[in-house]
């Protein structure tokens, strides 16, 4: 790898960013070892800012860090990420329900640029880019429903959710009509249509498993 220049300010944020970012594109593989020497000379840095950094992946749960060992990336089986996804698709259809009744016109638009972003960075092959901006959008549905225990549910599962991802490995093609569906779901939830939004959302959460 190309030695990578960093900032002074903020080290271990970058880092973070970094290691995320290899994690969420598929570089970085469930399993894979993270070794900390190799990353301090990647970015020219010292051990203390790359063990914030995986300290801080490991408490969102991407990575698992292991007593006088490297630290590797958090691994999920098949079985797992189709429980997942069954358990998603409940709360997230709860989400565009609950946010069909009481969104308002600053919400929906709000949404709207969340998914052209997603939409432009699938189109570039960004998809760590798009995963992030994805799981963005989705917990900010939660969010804006004003529901405090549902947000907080859906957040908790997002690390699970970003390496169930990871699992399924949609081509691109298929990547990319999957990111695109979050304009119907927008366009339902403007139109206070709280059946269409919930059956789009389970379809757009649970039509991912048949690509297992």
């Amino acid at each position: 790898m190309k030695k990578i220049n960093l900032k002074y300010n903020g080290l271990s944020g970058q880092v973070y960013v970094y290691i995320k970012q290899m994690i969420l594109s598929g570089e970085f593989q469930a399993g894979h070892k993270i070794q900390e020497e190799k990353v301090g000379q990647l970015f020219g840095v010292s051990r203390t800012p790359i063990r914030e950094a995986l300290k801080k992946l490991s408490e969102y749960g991407l990575v698992v860090l292991k007593p006088r060992s490297n630290a590797v990336v958090a691994t999920l089986t098949r079985e797992e990420a189709v429980q997942l996804a069954h358990i998603r698709a409940q709360l997230e259809a709860l989400s565009v329900k609950l946010l069909a009744d009481i969104g308002t016109t600053r919400d929906f638009d709000h949404l709207t640029k969340l998914a052209e972003e997603c939409d432009a960075l699938i189109a570039e092959e960004n998809v760590a880019g798009a995963f992030e901006i994805d799981s963005t959008l989705h917990l900010e549905i939660a969010r804006r429903t004003k529901n405090v225990h549902l947000y907080e549910i859906i957040e908790k599962l997002d690390a699970k959710i970003q390496l169930s991802r990871l699992i399924i490995k949609l081509p691109i093609d298929r990547l990319e009509k999957f990111i695109n569906q979050h304009t119907k779901i927008i366009q339902a939830l403007r139109a206070r249509d709280r059946d269409l939004s919930e059956t789009l959302m389970r379809h757009h959460i649970l039509h991912q498993l048949s690509y297992f």
